[in-house]
């Protein structure tokens, strides 16, 4: 069958969110030219008894259980299995805008775009907006041009990819990271000729206590801050590849974001200053300490230049906001 798009949702204990989530794309105004591929990573819930229960009633819905991989994992399951032109991912406990996917992917037509950002509001469990992120351009631009002029969201969930694109550049997801989609999006802007933004709400997104970037658990912290420091030397070692004046400016503003986040998460964690200027020093001996270039994220960028290009300041601080 001849589908316009494919949506990947990963499943991994979400079983109380999927038939909103489902039903978010099967109400698109779209008919069957949407395949719909949940993957379950291991649950331990009824998550896959509710997915192929959806799919005895739906025929456009595929499902795939597999042992826990994690989210890269579950989407490059889906990316292998996919069969439209496009490509959007969509987490279990999030929804579609009505009638929302065949505007962006007319959008994405009349561009000829390999990649498609599109608006997405954050919404808390009483439904009530928390956040808004919204742009647009005119016309398509490279990815290292648009990341640099545009900016949108490090998600993989707020953008359409052309399929054949990512087949193109082989481009999956590294799995068992936290950081998979920042890590992701890092090559497919550094590959993409053809980037355009829409502000069309396409999806809201579900903000929970138990997303990492606002978790407590020790060790998902360390984790995060073992992953971030992994993904540092990945990109470094992909920015080699690169030539040119864009590809250097695109490469140093993601370098200079994930030391300072991974040196911001030590901070906001109390850390120890032994601990942080321990973890400087083995980043310097391994050439992977990036701190000099402007980073987009305002409040990250004054830590960069007030903090962490000044760590003897940290103690101070750590004992004032104590």
């Amino acid at each position: 069958m001849n589908y316009k798009v494919s949506i990947i949702v990963p499943l991994y204990n979400v079983g109380s969110y999927i038939k909103s989530c489902i039903d978010s794309v099967i109400q698109q105004d779209m008919d069957d030219a949407v395949q719909i591929i949940m993957v379950d990573d291991g649950s331990s819930d009824d998550s896959l008894a509710i997915a192929k229960g959806l799919a005895l009633e739906y025929h456009t819905i595929t499902v795939i259980s597999q042992e826990n991989k994690g989210l890269g994992g579950a989407r490059n399951t889906g990316l292998l299995n996919a069969e439209g032109e496009y490509v959007l991912f969509l987490d279990a406990d999030d929804v579609l805008a009505a009638n929302s996917l065949s505007k962006l992917i007319e959008i994405a037509d009349q561009n000829q775009a390999e990649i498609l950002e599109f608006s997405a509001k954050g919404i808390n469990a009483e439904g009530q907006t928390v956040y808004h992120i919204s742009n647009k351009t005119t016309s398509p631009k490279n990815g290292r041009v648009y990341y640099l002029a545009v900016r949108y969201m490090n998600s993989a969930c707020n953008k359409l990819y052309h399929l054949n694109f990512l087949k193109k550049y082989h481009l999956f997801f590294k799995e068992r990271i936290f950081i998979e989609d920042f890590e992701f999006n890092t090559r497919v802007f550094a590959n993409a000729e053809r980037v355009v933004a829409t502000d069309l709400v396409g999806a809201y997104f579900l903000q929970t206590p138990l997303s990492i970037t606002r978790n407590n658990d020790a060790s998902k912290i360390t984790k995060m801050q073992s992953d971030i420091s992994q993904v540092i030397k990945i990109t470094a070692d992909l920015r080699d590849q690169y030539e040119g004046k864009a590809y250097h400016s695109f490469f140093s503003e993601r370098l200079s974001f994930l030391t300072t986040t991974l040196f911001y998460q030590l901070f906001k964690r109390r850390a120890s200053y032994d601990e942080v200027i321990k973890l400087k020093k083995e980043l310097i001996s391994q050439n992977q300490f990036f701190c000099d270039h402007p980073i987009f994220d305002k409040k990250k960028n004054l830590f960069r230049m007030i903090i962490l290009k000044n760590l003897s300041i940290y103690p101070l601080l750590i004992r004032l906001i104590r």
